[in-house]
Order: C-alpha cells, then sequence, then structure tokens
C-alpha cells in the first residue's frame, strides 16, 4: 500500500515516531484496516505517504502532545477512506460517481491519497487530476471529534468531480488554481489578469541582515511572490521549461494539452507530443518546478517535431515574462509584476 513510515524518520521527536508506529503503521490497526477495506471495495492499490516532518512543521505547533498530532492525521485518513467505502459499496445511489473515480484511477490502477494542510476550519477533500488522487487537507486548529467528520467528507467527495469543485470546497482555491487568466471572447486567446496596485518587494536590499529561515513561509506558499524566474531550454525533440512560479507551469501544460495533436501514425493513437509535469521536491502542497514536453517516445512514428518560438509567444506575451538572455538553445525570463488572483 505505501512504504513503512518507520524507514524514514528524519529527526522527528519520539513521540511522533512512537505515535506512527502504533496508529499509522501497525497493520492491525484501525487506519491500516479501514484503508485496506478502502483498497478491497474500489479494486485499486490505496497509496498514501505521509510528509511527517513536513506536517509537523505546519501543525505541531497546534497540538503540544505530539502523540496527538500523530493521531489526528490517522484519524483524518481513517474517516475518509471510510466515508469513501461507503460511498462506494450504495452503488445504486452511486453509480456516476463511482464511474468517474473508476475512470480516473484506470491508467495507474491506484488511488494516491496526499495530505496538506489549509487555514479552514474543517477538514476538507478535493481531487486533483495532474496527482491522480484525493488531497486531504487539515485544518490548522485541534481537531476533537472524529465522527463530526464523515458528513463534510461524504459531502466533499460527493461534490469533487464536479466542473467547479477543482479544489474542496470549504477551503482557500489552493496556490495552482488560475483565477487571473481569462479567454478573450472575441480573440480566442488566453490573457493574464496582473496585479496593478501590488508592487514587487526587494526582500535583499543592500546592507541589510539575513532572515531567518524560521521566518519564510513554506516554499509553495513563497513562491508565489515575484519575482518568477523561467528558463527554457529547446531542441528538435525536447523542450524543457524550468520555473519558480508553478502556476505559469500549469497553464502552459493545460493549455497545450487541449490543443495538442494525435500522432495517427502510430495505432495507440498518443498524442504527438508527451506533456509532463514534475512534482517539486520541495513544500506541503501540490507545486510543479518543471514542465517537460518530449516527441522521443513517438520518433519512429512521429511527423511531428518540437519548435521553441511558440512556447517563448505564450511566455512572452500570455504570461509577461521579460526575456534576459538567450544563448545555445536556452532563454531566460523574469517576471517581476505579481499575478492577480492566485489565492
Amino acid at each position: 500500500m505505501s512504504r513503512n513510515p518507520t524507514d524514514v524518520k528524519c529527526a522527528r521527536p519520539l513521540k511522533v515516531q512512537i505515535g506512527v508506529r502504533d496508529h499509522w503503521a501497525a497493520e492491525t490497526g484501525p487506519t491500516k484496516t479501514s484503508l485496506n477495506k478502502l483498497a478491497s471495495v474500489l479494486g485499486r492499490a490505496v497509496v498514501v505517504d505521509p510528509e511527517w516532518q513536513l506536517l509537523l512543521n505546519e501543525l505541531g505547533g497546534i497540538y503540544s502532545d505530539k502523540l496527538r498530532f500523530v493521531q489526528v492525521v490517522a484519524g483524518c485518513v481513517e474517516a475518509f477512506a471510510n466515508s469513501t467505502a461507503e460511498l462506494l459499496e450504495d452503488e445504486e445511489a452511486h453509480e456516476q460517481w463511482i464511474e468517474t473515480l473508476l475512470e480516473k484511477t484506470k491508467t495507474q490502477s491506484r488511488l494516491r491519497l496526499f495530505l496538506e494542510t489549509s487555514g479552514s476550519n474543517d477538514v476538507a477533500v478535493s481531487w486533483s487530476d495532474q496527482r491522480c488522487g484525493f488531497i486531504i487537507n487539515l485544518p490548522k486548529k485541534q481537531i476533537h471529534s472524529f465522527p463530526a467528520l464523515y458528513p463534510k467528507l461524504r459531502g466533499d467527495l460527493l461534490k469533487c468531480f464536479t466542473a467547479s469543485s477543482i479544489q474542496a470546497s470549504g477551503q482557500p482555491p489552493a496556490a495552482d488554481d488560475w483565477a487571473g487568466v481569462e479567454v478573450d471572447a472575441g480573440t480566442g486567446k488566453p490573457t493574464v489578469l496582473e496585479a496593478v496596485v501590488q508592487q514587487p518587494q526587494n526582500h535583499a536590499e543592500t546592507g541589510e541582515h539575513l532572515p531567518n529561515w524560521g521566518s519564510l513561509p513554506r516554499p509553495d506558499d513563497f513562491f508565489l511572490q515575484p519575482p518568477y524566474y523561467l528558463i527554457l531550454h529547446g531542441s528538435a525533440s525536447q523542450i524543457v521549461i524550468e520555473c519558480s512560479h508553478s502556476p505559469s507551469l500549469k497553464l502552459l501544460s493545460e493549455y497545450l494539452k487541449r490543443w495538442c495533436r494525435v500522432n495517427h501514425n502510430d495505432s495507440r493513437s498518443p498524442p504527438a507530443v508527451s506533456i509532463q509535469l514534475h512534482q517539486s521536491a520541495f513544500g506541503l502542497s501540490e507545486m510543479f518546478d518543471k514542465l517537460e514536453l518530449s516527441t522521443q517516445d513517438n520518433r519512429y512514428t512521429t511527423q511531428f517535431q518540437m519548435t521553441s518560438p511558440m512556447l517563448l509567444a505564450l511566455i512572452e506575451g500570455v504570461l509577461g515574462y521579460k526575456l534576459l538572455s538567450n544563448q545555445g538553445g536556452t532563454w531566460n525570463f523574469r517576471r517581476e509584476t505579481e499575478f492577480l488572483s492566485q489565492r
């Protein structure tokens, strides 16, 4: 189901290690039992690997008893697993919902769960197509009653596949939302709304002391602030875009996937270009730092090649990045104006 969480202790407090062992990893414990039941009913493996140290960084100040912290995380996952299994078992009432979940997990043949935190007062659940899994957002407040979570979780689950529920109901939109992008009705072109009033802040003026690392926000929040940096490396078969601003990469990915042709020379009819976002190694929530476009998998059958100018036009004309330099197939960009409505 998942790797043994006791394999990586990362210098966690002793009570956290004990809690993970007794309340999370115990094969006969209620959390593992609920996850195993969900996997059995769904017919898919259920994978969840909590980032314990990152969750502790966010919630440790709320739970003075670190054993209770682990119990709360495990209890929320148990409540989610039970709520999901109940919906799956009621096939007659939730047939369409079940079909949607099975379709969305068909490619990977597994269901992934991700644990994050939010400023909401309640536990909230949303679905991420990009990560092919449910996101369970834990509130930054103490949870005292697990049975009280079930109605909210059930409601979130039933709404999570609707078009308007990209993120969970009852929580602030996540950092990868793109409310600041609109499509011009006349031209059909995407446009970016910019924050006119806000000006970029220079946090490292000459003569200032280095800030304490503990005072900095977590990466998925910090890198929503300008300046934003973007680097494009281009060749005939592969283009790689690295960017400090995750929503920029996600917009490019979704736009290109929507308009990508099919390679009809391949009997499998794959997309002409493989478009893949790469999850960042840092932060707690969904955050991407690289977008890879490639025709290498189709190199023997495809008639298409990768070209950089179209992407450069999107980066400069739509996203508003300014070119700093280019040399040998590498372009460096920077944007200093903050995007509007990222949160």
